[in-house]
């Protein structure tokens, strides 16, 4: 893995991580998630196994919509621009059909995301 692939790994990661206490806060604590994220090694990896099952949805995934908070999900964050090179195609194609097959308006919130994109953007180039 490339110094540039690391870096945005760890970042994904941080992401991530950095999304649950909030989730925590509405009841949802996603342990299945976090459970997968350490078997898999990162939450780039467990994002990936999730994206794998076309179609299908996780627990996490059906809390997230239950709450409203589809924005908080992994689906949403390989969809983000920065995220992009982490993931295929073919998995970016599989998140968005998830997120519209459940209504979340994908484009909107995606311009929403890229107009305050996270400081470490601009600083890694």
């Amino acid at each position: 893995m490339s110094h540039d692939m690391k870096q945005l790994t760890n970042h994904y990661n941080a992401y991530i991580h950095d999304g649950i206490p909030p989730l925590r806060k509405l009841g949802y604590n996603p342990t299945q998630f976090l459970e997968m994220v350490h078997a898999a090694g990162d939450a780039v990896q467990a994002t990936k196994r999730l994206l794998a099952s076309p179609r299908h949805t996780s627990y996490g995934f059906q809390r997230l919509y239950a709450l409203g908070r589809l924005v908080d999900s992994v689906e949403f964050a390989a969809l983000l621009p920065w995220f992009e090179p982490l993931f295929t195609a073919d998995e970016r194609e599989e998140a968005r059909t998830r997120l519209i097959l459940h209504e979340f308006p994908v484009d909107a919130k995606l311009r929403t995301a890229m107009a305050m994109p996270p400081d470490w953007v601009e600083e890694d180039g």
